[in-house]
């Protein structure tokens, strides 16, 4: 009894420590591995790799099938034929040393991130009745070229993320181009999209800035977030059927010399020939180029509506703007000249955060809150005045400012600013004056944070 007992826990041990390896597939043939499919006469096409089911035990490595690869429509085994109808997620990720892919019109489905990292693959030929293009298909490829299924109707999310496209054709098929599909496509010049695109997810086409010409075509619906971040077009029209446009569509678009809405959009304009978009009900600026002239009755600076475009050197925002939204001219770092109206009542988080060029402000009386980071690292700014109306400023509003000599505020009593943390932190204080108004100076001497400010002068 006692030998049988010491048996089973070393046998117990001996199953904690060494690794049950299991086949993630039925069976190979021809160097293809594949599993059945739950109607018994089809096959998917799978992966080699072992998958062990141990503690943090590594799996083991592989090499992949190299060169140049043929998958075949059908394939036997046990004396029975079987369609292959798909290709499993990841199935050739990771291999380094597949140049190309030739795919069946059998095959129906890829699986997400089929060939994600392949960085020799150059040329796939894909199946004509495909109707999808999996999240991740061809991440991080090296592919020149493809020519998409005219049945595929959406492209996934990252699907051609950091390849070598050099353009790229949307069949009509296409109704969606999902998050980042095209994201850091540098090498791509020209994108060609069907007429039956309706969405252009997040950063669809961000960090492309070798793209000089796209089209948007009239049943675009909606533009992501940062959907052209860094691209390099040179004229972009907003179809009429466009009703949602994201923040920061066309920032550091630094190519863009024409941007206009098309006359017939109910929800978006382009006033003037302003060069800029406009969402008509709410007089709020949305996006905007190096050239555009802000008009009369814009209320609103939105967010990222200006970010990191550099051929901006001064500013004159109209007397109907009341409010300047987060990031709104974010980094634009040749901005020289700001003119701010006595209209204005808020000006929103790092709002002119990185404006390097700039060397005075003035922010005027109507202004009631600095959000955080505001003016934040702006290395050239020289000289601050404060309109009265401030009631609070938020933190790192006014941080890094290291260049900064004079600081003018026009508000009564310090007491009454409700005070982010270290608003005027890395601000040399003992070269930098702080003017009050007459018979202020003992509330700011009392008051954190402006009480750092060695020289405190009445005005």
């Amino acid at each position: 009894m006692i030998m049988n007992n010491t048996k089973n826990l070393i046998l117990a041990l001996l199953t904690a420590i060494i690794p049950v390896v299991a086949m993630p597939y039925d069976f190979k043939e021809g160097g293809l591995c594949f599993n059945f499919n739950d109607d018994g006469k089809s096959v998917t096409l799978t992966y080699e790799r072992l998958i062990m089911f141990a503690h943090d035990a590594p799996p083991p490595s592989e090499k992949g099938l190299i060169g140049d690869v043929v998958i075949p429509s059908k394939v036997q085994h046990d004396g029975k034929t079987y369609k292959v109808t798909a290709i499993d997620r990841e199935t050739f990720m990771a291999n380094s040393e597949l140049k190309s892919v030739i795919i069946p019109n059998s095959v129906k489905t890829i699986g997400r991130g089929a060939f994600a990292q392949c960085f020799s693959l150059k040329n796939v030929v894909l199946p004509a009745d495909l109707t999808e293009i999996s999240d991740y298909m061809f991440s991080e490829s090296h592919l020149t070229e493809i020519t998409i299924p005219a049945k595929v109707k959406r492209i996934g999310e990252h699907a051609f993320n950091s390849s070598s496209l050099k353009s790229i054709t949307i069949p009509n098929s296409v109704t969606e181009i999902g998050k980042s599909a095209f994201s850091a496509c540098r090498w791509m010049e020209s994108a060609t999209l069907g007429n039956s695109v309706k969405t252009i997810g997040e950063a669809a086409f961000s960090i492309c800035p070798s793209l000089r010409s796209i089209n948007l075509p009239a049943s675009l619906c909606e533009i992501g977030e940062h959907a052209f971040y860094e691209g390099g077009m040179e004229a972009i029209t907003i179809p009429a059927a466009t009703t949602k446009i994201g923040s920061g569509a066309f920032i550091h678009c630094n190519n863009l010399a024409t941007l206009q809405v098309d006359k017939s959009n109910k929800v978006y304009d382009s006033r003037n020939n302003c060069n800029a978009v406009i969402e008509t009900a709410t007089g709020t600026l949305v996006a905007g180029c190096n050239i555009s002239v802000i008009p009369e009755g814009v209320t609103k600076i939105g967010s990222e509506a200006f970010y990191g475009h550099k051929g901006i050197y001064s500013l004159n925002l109209p007397s109907t703007v009341t409010e300047i939204g987060d990031k709104a001219f974010f980094y634009c770092d040749n901005l020289k000249e700001v003119n701010l109206p006595n209209s204005v009542t808020a000006i929103g988080e790092r709002a002119f955060c990185g404006c390097d060029s700039l060397e005075t402000v003035i922010i005027p009386n109507s202004v009631k809150r600095i959000g955080y980071s505001a003016f934040l690292h702006n290395k050239k700014l020289k000289s601050v005045t404060l309109g009265s109306a401030v009631t609070q400023i938020d933190a790192w509003a006014f941080k890094g400012l290291n260049n900064l000599k004079s600081f003018t505020t026009k508000i009564a009593d310090a007491g009454t600013v409700k005070m982010g943390k270290d608003v005027f932190d890395e601000i040399d204080k003992q070269a930098c004056t702080l003017y009050v108004p007459r018979g202020s100076a003992a509330s700011y001497k009392a008051a954190p944070q402006w009480q750092d400010f060695k020289n405190i002068v009445e005005q």
